[in-house]
This record gives C-alpha cells, sequence and structure tokens, in this order.
C-alpha cells in the first residue's frame, strides 16, 4: 500500500523486484523512496507502454536510476520524432520545489510530487529551486523509448562511441555549450556535424546550442561502431 514502509534484505548478487498492482498512472509507484545501507542499482521498465496517441506501437521503455547526490536543477530535453508531442516527467526530491521551463513557471512540488511537461516545441529549458528527476518520453513514429536525462552542468563526454544497429529511422540529437558547435567530427570527419546545424536553445540565455541531425546508411552504416569527439567541449548525444 501505498505510503507504508517496509524492508528487503538482499545479499550481493540478489534482485528485489516490485510490480505495480495496476496499469493506471495513478497506480504506478512514482515518488516512491529507497534508502540502502549499501550501494544497489536501481532500474525501471515498462513494458510493454502503449503509443496510443501516436499510432498504437508498444514498447519497452526503462533505465538505470542515479543516486539523489548527484541530482540537478538545469535540464535540456530536445523534442523527438514522434506523431505528437513528447511526455517529460519531473519529479521533486524535497518540498517546495518550484519548476520554470523556458522561464516560465509552471507549478510548485513536495517531495516525489510529479509535473508533467507536454512537449511540443524543439526544446524545453528545465530549472528547479532543489535538485529534481528528469524522465523523457520520446521515440519515432508511434516507436516510443525514454531516458533519466543527466544535467546540463558538470556533465557530458569529449567523444561518445555507439553502434547504429539496423537500417531504419537514425537520427542524433546533439547539445552543447556556445562555443563548441564547430569542433565536432563524426569517424574522423569534421563536415557531417557542423556550426550551421546548431541552434541556441530557447531560455537559456545564448549559453547552450543544439542539432537534430537524421543520417543515412552512407554517413552511418548499420553494424559498425562510431565515434564522435569534440575537440574543446564536453557534449550530450541522444539516439533515436
Amino acid at each position: 500500500p501505498a505510503g507504508v514502509p517496509f524492508t528487503v534484505i538482499l545479499n550481493a548478487g540478489e534482485t528485489w523486484s516490485g510490480v505495480s498492482v495496476s496499469q493506471s498512472a495513478n497506480q504506478r509507484p512514482a515518488g516512491t523512496t529507497v534508502i540502502s545501507d549499501k550501494p544497489i542499482a536501481i532500474t525501471i521498465k515498462d513494458d510493454s507502454m502503449n503509443g496510443a496517441p501516436y499510432g498504437g506501437c508498444a514498447d519497452l521503455m526503462g533505465d538505470q536510476l542515479v543516486p539523489i547526490p548527484i541530482l540537478g536543477q538545469e535540464y535540456i530535453t530536445l523534442k523527438g520524432y514522434l506523431n505528437g508531442s513528447d511526455r517529460v516527467f519531473v519529479l521533486a526530491t524535497q518540498n517546495n520545489t518550484q519548476i520554470t521551463i523556458d522561464g516560465n513557471i509552471v507549478g510548485t512540488l513536495n517531495a516525489g510530487q510529479t509535473y508533467v511537461h507536454v512537449q511540443s516545441a524543439t526544446t524545453a529549458y528545465i530549472q528547479s529551486s532543489f535538485p529534481v528527476y528528469v524522465l523523457h518520453t520520446t521515440g519515432f513514429g508511434c516507436e516510443v523509448g525514454g531516458a533519466v536525462l543527466p544535467p546540463v552542468r558538470c556533465t557530458g563526454s569529449q567523444q561518445i562511441g555507439f553502434t547504429r544497429s539496423t537500417t531504419e529511422f537514425f537520427a542524433l540529437n546533439l547539445m552543447v555549450e556556445t562555443g563548441g558547435e564547430g569542433n565536432f567530427t563524426l569517424n574522423g570527419n569534421p563536415g557531417l556535424i557542423q556550426s550551421g546545424n546548431f541552434n541556441p536553445v530557447p531560455g537559456s540565455g545564448g549559453n547552450w546550442m543544439y542539432a537534430q541531425i537524421q543520417f543515412n546508411t552512407s554517413d552511418i552504416p548499420a553494424g559498425q561502431a562510431s565515434l564522435i569527439q569534440n575537440s574543446s567541449h564536453l557534449f550530450h548525444m541522444g539516439i533515436i
């Protein structure tokens, strides 16, 4: 039952799994707090999540959660290619958490409460008065997926490797601080990701740039390893 604490004791390598009692949104365990006396890993998943508003596909969505101490107060979401708006779930970890999106205050949350942002714009610049989780649901067509996002400050990578698994639709979402947009290479080629692909993130005061680029199989072959590098800045990348 909601709000009733209980204890699970695990040995190394053991797993405890909890399942919602209903598929209704208000019966899901969002806002649950887990405290452990030794390091643990927590994953969430929803299978199969029905993309009925987008055309009816059913897909697995899930991710590994991060501990509260490494959360942030500034996030940027880049819309995918669904047949409709994305969904962004912002979950508070402290009471009286004020949520601002694109410079507009959209609500105040207590610990464990969630604000759902229906994202039709290309970007959303999210700020909070206390650290929050941000889960982004996106995809292409009616194929839905999602991920827990990292905060934008003091995070990112200067190189990311990936493999394109099929010849189906493939796009990259890229985000970098202003000044780094012209310093990308893809598999050593500086011509595939250029500064002209980038635009400023609205609401960020010109501090962040984003790009959404679709690639064919001649640029990124299926079944082969690829590497994106930036010679000057950390960056964030999403694959759709």
